[in-house]
């Protein structure tokens, strides 16, 4: 059950990707070729632990191990591993471990709130992991570890020519919103009527949200911002007649903004009913 609570959770904030993703395992044990790494506790008071040594990790989490590599060759095996603290939000983390016949050292936390996992590659003395990135212009994250040398490399997506009407709008009914602004093509489409910073405040708010529904000739999706939903809200919009584009992003205290035909009828009719 808590592991299901997990991935719904992680779904509702994080919106399934175009990438393959890896599925990783959320078991409280693995091993590797020297010795188990595994979770100790109950509730969300669990440790993380080598064989009989307590690891210098969160304590205050609930712990996972999701991934072990070997290695054809050397002397180190890899392991992911993920805690979280149990709330409806991101706020956890993946740590990479070095395991060895003489010490298992982390890496520093990669927090879940900046993007999933999506692949992982490692050789004897290396690995490299990617995941998302919040900001919508960068297409993946790839972290290397390799000794001492721990690197961060984003790689932007190439630009695209803008998505159209028709089939281009339709092919997010029943997606996540936050997807929408994930694509070169509809960046590209929504950058008639906004400017890219203004795409990120909008995409932020719609991380929590339902699935993207058609309401008469519009497709439209609205969402929130973790822990503020009621007070930053946000809504998307595209006609599928002509590709047209809408957009609202609202801030508590400040003035509605509002783009491109925010105010259409049937657009602010279907954004309040899913406000």
């Amino acid at each position: 059950m808590t592991r299901l609570l997990i991935a719904v959770l992680a779904a509702m904030l994080l919106p399934a990707p175009t990438v393959a993703q890896m599925d990783f395992l959320y078991d409280e044990v693995l091993s590797t070729r020297f010795g188990d790494i595994h979770a100790v506790g109950s509730d969300y008071q669990f440790t993380l632990w080598h064989n009989q040594t307590q690891l210098p990790l969160p304590e205050n989490a609930r712990w996972w191990v999701q991934w072990v590599g070997e290695p054809a060759q050397g002397d180190i095996d890899w392991v992911v591993a993920a805690h979280h603290h149990g709330g409806n939000s991101c706020g956890g983390g993946y740590y990479i471990l070095r395991v060895s016949a003489s010490a298992v050292v982390p890496s520093r936390e990669i927090s879940d709130c900046d993007g999933r996992l999506m692949d992982i590659r490692f050789g004897e003395d290396w690995i490299e992991v990617d995941r998302l990135d919040r900001d919508i212009e960068v297409a993946l994250t790839t972290i290397r570890w390799q000794g001492d040398a721990y690197s961060e490399t984003d790689h932007y997506a190439p630009r695209e020519a803008p998505a159209g009407p028709g089939d281009d709008v339709t092919r997010w009914i029943g997606e996540h919103a936050y997807s929408i602004l994930q694509d070169a093509s509809e960046r590209a489409r929504f950058g008639t009527a906004m400017q890219v910073w203004e795409m990120q405040d909008l995409a932020i708010r719609l991380s929590v949200g339902n699935s993207v529904a058609q309401a008469g000739d519009w497709v439209v999706g609205t969402g929130c911002m973790p822990h503020a939903c009621g007070l930053e809200m946000g809504a998307i919009g595209m006609r599928i007649s002509d590709g047209a584009v809408a957009a609202i992003i609202r801030s508590h205290g400040e003035a509605e903004r509002a783009f491109g035909l925010a105010s259409d009828p049937a657009f602010r009719a279907a954004v309040a009913e899913g406000f």
